[in-house]
C-alpha cells in the first residue's frame, strides 16, 4: 500500500509541476531526500500529514487513494 500511495504521490506531484525540493519545502521537511524515499515505498506517511499532501497537491485525500471516483446511484421503484 505503501508503494502505491508513493506512485500516486509522484504522479500528481509532477503533474503539479512541483520538484521534490519544493514539495518537501511545502510539507515542512527539512530534507527532500524524504520525498524520493515516500515515493519509493521506503517510508510511509502519517495520517496527519495526508490533509497537507493533499492540499499542497491540489486534490481531496480520495485521489491519493483513487484514480477514479465512481458514484454509485439506486434507483427505487416506488
Amino acid at each position: 500500500m505503501r508503494e502505491d500511495l508513493g506512485i500516486r504521490i509522484k504522479e500528481l506531484r509532477i503533474k503539479q509541476g512541483l520538484t521534490q525540493v519544493d514539495f518537501a519545502n511545502r510539507l515542512g521537511y527539512k530534507h527532500p531526500s524524504i520525498i524520493s524515499e515516500i515515493e519509493s515505498g521506503k517510508k510511509g506517511l502519517s495520517a496527519n500529514k495526508l490533509p497537507l499532501v493533499a492540499n499542497v497537491l491540489g486534490v481531496d485525500i480520495n485521489s491519493l487513494f483513487f484514480t477514479k471516483i465512481v458514484h454509485k446511484t439506486r434507483t427505487i421503484k416506488i
